[in-house]
């Protein structure tokens, strides 16, 4: 499975947010960061994928244009977490999840829609939230549930904006693990939109950075995420160094003014 994005233009009917972007094939397999500072269309990236906002360009998934795929087909395909959190419904956890899964999957028992609900909360951690209500979770849990509700569907695209905004460290980590293993063990290809520079470069095999001009550079993060780009892309002199468990970790040393 190949996602292949050429001269895409993404905004809004009055404003253009992006112009022209080309990137390399995304394979199968691929979780790719998306990156940038506030205000350069990582959202309204995504929305356009995910078919909220209308594009310009080519947007393909296996040759075929994702804008021309068949509703049922589309809403099979692509799974997509927005910022905004779930509603703070009377609903509990497994209901909410449950009815989004049928209403997508109706090639699915509701046998195999509880095994898949059951394997995604157990990969979370969230189990305990199962037959909570909505109304009376966190944001932070309330979120959690909303990436169960993209990921018991088995999407091949997976386009999460900004999963882990509301978590502590803990869920954070938890979180990018679990989209991590779910990429690779079913072949999807993930897009995250993130301010976590230290988690992109943890977790993911590609980053993308968008600046005010556009795309900025995508490539392996060894590649992309250097002195110069940190500089161009965020306004800050900074470099990429080694925890003493080899992890990779961006260290910004002052912005620029």
């Amino acid at each position: 499975m190949t996602l292949s994005i050429k001269h895409m233009n993404v905004g809004y009917r009055s404003r253009r947010v992006i112009s022209d972007i080309n990137l390399p094939d995304i394979k199968s397999g691929s979780l790719v960061a998306v990156l940038g500072p506030n205000a350069v269309g990582k959202s309204t990236f995504l929305k356009s994928l995910a078919g909220i906002n209308k594009y310009s360009g080519e947007a393909r998934l296996n040759e075929a244009p994702l804008s021309g795929l068949p509703r049922s087909e589309f809403i099979r395909t692509l799974g997509y977490l927005p910022q905004t959190l779930p509603q703070a419904t009377t609903l509990v956890a497994y209901e909410l999840v449950f009815s989004a899964c049928r209403a997508v999957r109706t090639d699915l028992s509701q046998a195999e829609i509880e095994h898949s609900i059951d394997n995604v909360f157990r990969r979370l951690g969230i189990e305990s939230l199962a037959l909570r209500r909505l109304a009376e979770m966190s944001g932070g849990q309330r979120q959690m549930v909303g990436l169960a509700q993209v990921l018991v569907r088995q999407p091949k695209l997976l386009l999460l904006d900004e999963p882990t905004s509301a978590l502590d460290l803990h869920w954070q980590l938890n979180v990018l693990e679990t989209i991590r293993e779910e990429v690779t063990s079913t072949g999807a290809i993930g897009l995250v939109a993130s301010h976590d520079l230290n988690l992109a470069l943890r977790f993911c095999d590609q980053l993308l950075i968008l600046s005010q001009q556009g795309v900025l550079a995508m490539g392996s993060p060894d590649e992309v995420l250097t002195s110069d780009n940190l500089r161009l892309a965020y306004g800050i002199e900074g470099r990429v160094e080694q925890c003493s468990q080899g992890y990779p970790i961006v260290l910004a040393d002052r912005a620029i003014a």
